[in-house]
């Protein structure tokens, strides 16, 4: 095959054509390695701090951190494609005690910020190879406190929980950017469809 017949079917392929060759469509995402999937299940924990925000905006409203795998960038990277996705998250148990029975909420919160690999790895230590943190979850969610996050998801006493996520539109997200809702698509007010599609695009390479 040519180099020009080559480079045509990579275009084709990003810009979301179906090629009659029969061959899997390619997305930007696929060649960073990372994982990103519109609904999973998930771990959450609690930070605070939450000023100088990974993806350069930040928020009024119930705003969280995404582990590194899911996120889309490393630390000075610069915002990965889960910034501005808005997800309604679910707790579901206490890791630390099983048989606790709750009471347990669903909130909807935007991805604003990183929870980085390196001096995470129990929550948000997930990679390629390990696709899993040590309690056994694919994605994490570090909520906000500053932002009233954590205090609306946690049960009284309460500061872990693993549960599931669904990725939603930001119009079910209650809070203030600074500039049109981000509907799943960076943070510049620009619209796109929940994940798989391609909102800020990836920076670097996944963990």
């Amino acid at each position: 095959m040519s180099k020009l017949s080559v480079y045509t079917l990579l275009t084709l392929s990003l810009s979301g054509f179906t090629m009659s060759s029969g061959l899997p469509e390619l997305t930007p995402r696929g060649s960073g390695g990372y994982v990103q999937n519109a609904a999973d299940a998930a771990s959450f924990t609690v930070y605070s701090g939450c000023g100088s925000a990974a993806c350069g905006v930040t928020a009024t409203g119930f705003t969280t951190a995404m582990n590194q795998l899911s996120f889309g960038a490393a630390g000075g990277e610069g915002a990965g494609d889960a910034c501005g996705r808005c997800f309604a998250i679910s707790g579901k148990a206490d890791p630390y005690s099983p048989s606790y029975p709750g009471p347990f909420s669903t909130i909807v919160v935007k991805v604003t910020d990183l929870c980085p690999l390196g001096g995470n790895e129990e929550w948000c230590g997930q990679t390629q190879a390990n696709p899993l943190n040590r309690h056994g979850q694919p994605v994490h969610f570090d909520l906000c406190s500053d932002t009233g996050a954590s205090a609306a998801f946690f049960p009284p006493g309460r500061g872990a929980l693993t549960g599931a996520y669904t990725e939603v539109p930001c119009s079910q997200w209650s809070g203030y950017d600074g500039s049109p809702l981000w509907n799943g698509a960076c943070i510049s007010g620009e619209s796109a469809p929940s994940w798989p599609a391609v909102g800020c695009g990836n920076q670097g390479t996944a963990p």
